[in-house]
């Protein structure tokens, strides 16, 4: 039987596990698909002790996308330009490869509703892994500006940072942090430029746990933009929820796990997923 799973920290609500085995049972595939949640500081240990045991590979998710980094040996360009690493391949020499199929998800759920970046004002809310490689992603598919936000001031300046230094030349807004952390706080810092924003993407977490708040509350949303909210879960996220009730296309963060996760399985096995499969089982 061929082995996989996904980590992160926490793990519990994860749909990995569901999509992947419908995508084994509609092709035929002989597979098993876990999760695991996995301490900050055990991750290295964790990911060598799932190579010893014949894994395959392993999805990566919050808030391990950069700490898996030092434990490539052969990174993907994906992983090179976009600083983050969401997919690892143990291969039949005992190395491991990196990848980054969250652009892959990212630009194929936006491809698919007929939004192009080029040209085009971004915020990203929350400069994490995914946060940083979506945002990487946008200026390089022709972004004509970009506006950071997190709650952490040095995660907006690194990210800042490499992206006028990977040769970025539209602007780069560095939001400040809100001096109150609530909706209220978020709203007063980042509730401008996202309205200004053509594509505002909420790369955090806020939503995952049911009786969150959205990022940002709807009057930060318009008609006319496209929200993507990243945040994976069977109902509809809060920040989707909350931008689709001030007039803007929303769309939820399944579309875009599905396609992060085909391309996963496909680079580890070389052999084509069944999306509508997937995205069937979790929706």
């Amino acid at each position: 039987m061929n082995k996989f799973a996904v980590i992160g920290h926490p793990i519990a609500h994860s749909l990995s596990p569901k999509m992947h085995a419908a995508n084994f049972a509609a092709i035929g595939y002989a597979g098993t698909y876990e999760k695991f949640d996995v301490a900050p500081e055990d991750v290295s240990a964790f990911v060598m002790e799932k190579r010893r045991e014949g894994y395959l590979g392993l999805n990566v998710t919050v808030p391990h996308k950069m700490a898996v980094l030092p434990l490539i040996d052969s990174p993907d360009e994906s992983v090179t330009r976009y600083g983050a690493c969401n997919t690892l391949k143990f291969c039949a020499d005992g190395s491991i490869r990196g990848y980054n199929t969250d652009v892959i998800g990212f630009v194929t759920v936006l491809s698919a509703h007929g939004f192009s970046l080029r040209g085009r004002k971004v915020a990203v809310i929350g400069c994490g892994g995914a946060g940083s490689a979506l945002a990487k992603c946008a200026c390089f598919e022709g972004a004509s500006g970009i506006a950071l936000a997190d709650l952490r001031a040095e995660s907006v300046e690194r990210l800042a940072d490499e992206i006028a230094g990977a040769g970025f030349s539209g602007e780069v807004e560095r939001l400040g942090v809100p001096e109150d952390a609530g909706l209220s706080g978020r709203k007063a810092a980042w509730g401008e430029a996202a309205s200004a924003a053509d594509l505002v993407v909420n790369a955090t977490p806020m939503g995952l746990h049911p009786g969150e708040p959205p990022a940002l509350p709807a009057e930060c949303f318009r008609p006319g933009q496209f929200v993507l909210d990243i945040v994976p879960t069977r109902e509809t996220p809060p920040t989707a929820v909350a931008a689709a009730s001030a007039g803007a296309t929303a769309v939820d963060g399944l579309e875009f796990l599905v396609g992060q996760g085909a391309k996963s399985f496909e680079i580890w096995t070389g052999l084509a997923a069944d999306r509508k499969a997937m995205l069937a089982a979790i929706r």
